[in-house]
């Protein structure tokens, strides 16, 4: 029998699913079907709902002074029980995902010298890496049937973090970044690698140099210890280069992570393949000595939604396949996703859903082009020349984000040095970005002349989901058009200081209310999940629209 050419493949849930029984049974059941190894609960502080740790909380202390947290934990350790043995019994590995460092907030009353006098919590602190070393050893202790911890230690999402330390101290000042993570991954280290379980530390960082420092700790602490490492540099987005560090690990062990539902690309709402780049990127990655896969299901910041409740239910079918075989033909991959049946985002992920499985004999050529093209206009609608130009699939409702997002929070420059210089608005900058937009555009109005819902033997509930697609995909392609060219010509008045300039960004405010509108039109009062309202909320245009307006008025002094 051939051998899968990634051992190691993973579903990911992110989000609050984690905690709904209904879900973990579909995860475990597709991870069945379709012959994934293992299931991650990725949960920033999951550690923490689950571990005091006894050492600084015993029982007796814990009781009386933190009645709520005792409760609290005594719960989680129960549901983590459980569904780790449904999990293992299922026969296949479990996994936490988290960020480190976090802390149960009683932490800083046994311990209040942890705050400094500038009320920041210090990262430096001694007292960390026992603490966490304690807490990792409990947690094994308390779950044996764990394989192994991923951590994310380069980020700014955790409670402490030298990637975003605010505090003064002296010890701060003088730390070394290379060292300060070798003592957070030693500390994680240590206990699993007594206790058998696998250490996998995550490259996930906002900067190159901290994404380095991260693989060059880990490998200094020891090669037992996994590389995880995301498709692209900083995070999902389809549009940036290949991540330099997969085949740069040394001895480590890679794995590489995907995200099939869509923070930068639709949120399953507005339905899209990334399944031919997920076959290129596992190609080239698997030729650098990758070996294992992780497919993210959903999002940690958004509630009862998950590619479980959406087309993009294809790209984890396809991503499991791509991991047994990155040669199969894609095509395979389309036929087992409308084998599986189609279900609709406009519900919510909790409300069981009947998969329909189309009946039509061209449904096979129009789903199919309907995910692929989808691709097309949303790569010219939510990316501006490859750079981020959307707030998680969302638009804008503020000026400063637009290029804030574009050129410094998801900048392309750590990994493709100059790349800002693409979208300022200088030279032909502006018109090959307006241009793109317009193809967009066109693109989206062109569904209209081949998908046919009505003609593909599909269920009521899909039919409306496709006529919802069909309504909703234009505006919202067009929103982002008149954002693009309202922030480029705000930008060029900033920089110019020009009247004309300023004039030409005004008359770019004229069409959003309408615009507002036609969306609120589609998808206000309709009863749909929160999810279709938080991408397709028609108050952020209005918002956008004010706060240009305000930023106008400021240049014109």
């Amino acid at each position: 029998m051939r051998q899968p050419d990634y051992k190691d493949r993973l579903l990911e849930i992110h989000g609050t699913n984690m905690w709904n029984g209904y879900h973990v049974e579909r995860a475990i059941e597709f991870a069945k079907k379709f012959n994934l190894t293992g299931i991650i609960f990725h949960c920033n502080d999951i550690i923490d709902h689950a571990i005091k740790p006894d050492k600084y909380f015993p029982p007796n202390v814990s009781l009386l002074s933190y009645n709520n947290r005792d409760g609290d934990t005594k719960n989680h350790k129960y549901y983590l029980g459980n569904v780790i043995d449904k999990i293992t019994a299922a026969g296949l590995e479990f996994y936490v995902e988290v960020k480190e460092i976090y802390y149960p907030h009683e932490i800083l009353q046994e311990f209040p010298y942890l705050r400094k006098e500038n009320g920041a919590v210090c990262p430096t602190e001694p007292f960390w890496w026992e603490f966490l070393e304690e807490k990792i050893r409990e947690f094994v202790q308390r779950f044996p049937k764990v394989s192994g911890i991923i951590v994310s230690a380069g980020t700014r999402e955790s409670m402490v973090s030298l990637a975003a330390n605010k505090c003064e101290c002296e010890r701060c000042r003088c730390c070394d970044m290379n060292l300060w993570y070798r003592k957070l991954i030693t500390a994680m280290f240590k206990p699993l690698d007594a206790a058998g379980k696998k250490l996998i530390v995550r490259d996930f960082s906002y900067t190159a140099d901290h994404q380095y420092a991260m693989v060059d700790a880990a490998r200094d602490v020891s090669e037992k210890i996994i590389m995880a490492l995301k498709k692209t540099p900083h995070d999902y987005y389809p549009t940036f280069p290949d991540n330099p560090s997969v085949g740069n690990c040394g001895n480590l062990e890679q794995w590489i992570e995907f995200d099939t539902w869509g923070q930068y690309f639709g949120l399953g709402i507005i339905p899209c393949s990334v399944a031919e780049d997920m076959q290129g990127r596992l190609q080239r990655y698997l030729e650098k000595g990758a070996s294992g896969i992780m497919l993210r299901t959903d999002w940690e910041r958004l509630l009862q939604g998950s590619t479980f409740n959406s087309f993009n239910i294809f790209n984890l079918i396809a991503g499991a396949m791509l991991g047994a075989d990155v040669n199969m033909d894609l095509d395979d991959a389309y036929r087992e996703w409308l084998r599986f049946g189609l279900v609709s985002p406009l519900e919510y992920d909790s409300c069981p859903q009947e998969p329909c499985v189309p009946k039509a004999p061209q449904a096979f050529d129009v789903f199919k082009r309907l995910m692929k093209d989808s691709w097309k206009i949303l790569e010219k609608t939510l990316y501006v020349r490859g750079h981020v130009f959307n707030r998680n699939a969302q638009m804008f409702d503020r000026y400063f984000l637009t290029y804030f997002i574009m050129t410094v929070q998801h900048t392309r420059d750590h990994w493709d040095a100059g790349a800002s210089e693409k979208v300022q608005p200088v030279g032909d900058h502006m018109e090959i970005m307006f241009r793109e937009k317009q193809e967009a555009r066109q693109m989206a109005a062109d569904l209209r002349n081949w998908l046919k819902p009505e003609a593909l033997g599909v269920s009521a509930d899909i039919e409306k989901y496709l006529n919802f697609v069909l309504d909703v995909y234009e505006v919202y392609v067009e929103i982002f058009d008149a954002q693009i060219r309202t922030a480029a010509w705000i930008r060029k008045a900033e920089q110019s200081c020009s009247a004309e300039d300023r004039r030409s960004a005004g008359e770019t405010l004229a069409e959003y209310d309408g615009l507002a509108d036609r969306l609120a039109a589609v998808v206000s009062g309709r009863g749909y999940s929160n999810n279709v309202e938080y991408v397709m909320d028609p108050e952020r245009i209005r918002r956008f629209k004010e706060d240009c307006s305000r930023t106008l008025d400021e240049l014109g002094g």
